[in-house]
């Protein structure tokens, strides 16, 4: 019917398992292999009737990852790890640097040791036991779950890839350059001391020709990461050359062709990504602007960007509270503190209070704003040029500071909610960003190895925990799989208002 009918302009798979973070660890192609097993053993285990639609089970990256490992040392006269591009995989210690697809080459040792439950051997979040799953000798003789992989397919055209999606209707593997975008601030006497510049200092470079940018002698050049926190990618200005930052391998789930991003973007394909939402940690530091500790970032569910519900709505599920697009402006002390604002804010899901972050020593770009403990609205944030905004706030005396101008959300390394308006997205629904088309064709143009990979995985039937007794192991404890299976909660909006489910009486 879909070949008869042509492709629908959006389409989403069926059955996606829920986000999983790679934290510090360079691990994202093994978060993206675990999504594949895991989607797959959903996906058979409902059509068998062993699983419910809400059940997924939680397998083990941290398992994954060792058994990866174990498969480098063990081809390694083959070669099959040694792929380039920095991966460091190939030493069989380290899981910085791989490829989801030595899952299909090295099938034949990793099809009965590769899939663990989570609780197993739960994941260690910094590069210390890459190659280690305690407890996996015991687990792994015990455990029924065994998969082979039927075929591997990789597309590289934009129309390819979501005919697989639509075929298949399994999630693929996408492996895709990362990148920054520079930004040119204003250093003048006014701003120097907060961007530690030197107007008349060696790195000054020619500014924007625009007009605020006019009598700026000066402008200091800073890299901002190819992401933005509405989980777009390419959060920079589209005639911006675009700098390699490493590489990423995600989730492909779905694609829109109607989803417009922020920047104008117009399509994408939507991916479910390994990266935390908000802030770093306290205690993570960084000199390089693109690395994960130099910016906020957000993330949205796989309605909002199939365009399946309100805003509001969304910001109900992923309120994404560190992005400055989820701050409630005001326009003086009294109208903040009104209680009229205090009702709005929260009717449109939006954190109206705020306060410093840390002590105002957490952003990498901009320095001495603000003070622990100080409090904190949103009044406005007006565009300067060249990408960049200035912001300004006003603290609880009803006085205003007003920021140099600086890409808009470098104010989330500056302020945060408070903690009664600090909430978490919810980890069963968000997690998903959107690849632009667009973006997706530049960073293969640039870079290259832009690919999706379809990796037709087939679980045998005995490896379930309601699985049939005629096709049960005898020397497998199906109990270890119980601990790791969850139900996924899910969410409908048969409205824009999220608090408006049904008729009143």
């Amino acid at each position: 019917v879909k070949a008869m009918m042509g492709k629908p302009h959006k389409f989403a798979v069926p059955y996606v398992t829920p986000r999983k973070l790679q934290l510090l660890r360079g691990a994202c192609w093994i978060f993206a292999i675990g999504a594949l097993l895991e989607h797959s053993y959903r996906k058979q285990g409902i059509e068998h009737g062993y699983l419910k639609p809400s059940e997924y089970l939680r397998l083990s990256e941290q398992a994954i990852g060792a058994v990866m490992l174990m498969g480098c040392r063990q081809y390694e006269s083959t070669g099959v790890c040694f792929t380039g591009d920095d991966d460091e995989a190939y030493t069989g210690q380290s899981t910085d640097g791989g490829e989801v697809e030595w899952v299909y080459y090295m099938q034949k040792f990793l099809a009965k040791k590769l899939a663990l439950p989570w609780s197993v051997c739960p994941y260690v979040e910094t590069n210390t036991k890459d190659a280690i799953c305690d407890g996996y000798d015991e687990a792994h003789a015990i455990s029924p779950l065994e998969f082979t992989v039927a075929s591997l397919t990789t597309y590289y055209d934009i129309e390819d890839v979501k005919s697989a999606l639509l075929k298949t209707d399994r999630v693929l593997a996408l492996s895709m350059a990362l990148f920054a975008q520079n930004y040119l601030l204003p250093c003048t006497d006014a701003t120097k001391d907060y961007l530690q510049c030197e107007p008349m200092g060696s790195e000054c470079k020619a500014c924007p020709l625009e007009p605020n940018f006019a009598n700026v002698e000066c402008c200091i050049e800073q890299s901002r990461f190819g992401t933005n926190m509405k989980g777009e990618f390419s959060g920079g200005r589209p005639a911006e050359e675009m700098r390699p930052a490493g590489g990423h391998a995600v989730t492909l789930i779905g694609y829109s062709d109607t989803y417009t991003s922020s920047m104008g973007y117009v399509g994408g394909f939507i991916i479910k990504n390994s990266w935390w939402d908000g802030v770093p940690l306290p205690g993570m530091s960084c000199k390089d602007p693109t690395a994960p500790c130099a910016a906020g970032r957000g993330s949205h569910s796989i309605g909002w960007f199939m365009q399946n519900h309100s805003d509001i709505a969304e910001r109900d599920v992923c309120p994404n509270v560190h992005s400055p697009a989820s701050w409630y402006m005001c326009a003086d002390i009294d109208a903040c503190k009104a209680e009229g604002t205090a009702i709005s804010a929260r009717a449109v899901r939006k954190v109206l209070r705020l306060e410093c972050l840390g002590n105002g020593d957490r952003s990498p770009y901009v320095h001495g704003i603000c003070q622990a403990g100080e409090k904190f609205f949103f009044k406005s944030a007006v565009a300067y040029g060249g990408g960049l905004s200035v912001a300004c706030m006003i603290r609880e005396d009803g006085s205003e500071l007003c920021l140099p101008p600086l890409w808009l959300e470098d104010l989330a390394l500056i302020f945060a909610p408070v903690s009664e308006e600090d909430k978490p997205n919810d980890p069963d629904i968000c997690g998903y960003y959107i690849v632009p088309y667009a973006v997706f064709r530049s960073v293969g143009a640039a870079f290259g190895n832009t690919h999706a990979t379809d990796l037709d995985i087939k679980w045998t039937k005995s490896s379930y925990v309601r699985s049939p007794k005629e096709v049960r192991h005898s020397d497998k404890a199906y109990d270890l799989l119980k601990p790791d299976l969850f139900e996924q909660r899910v969410v409908d909006f048969p409205g824009p208002f999220p608090s408006l489910k049904k008729v009143l009486d």
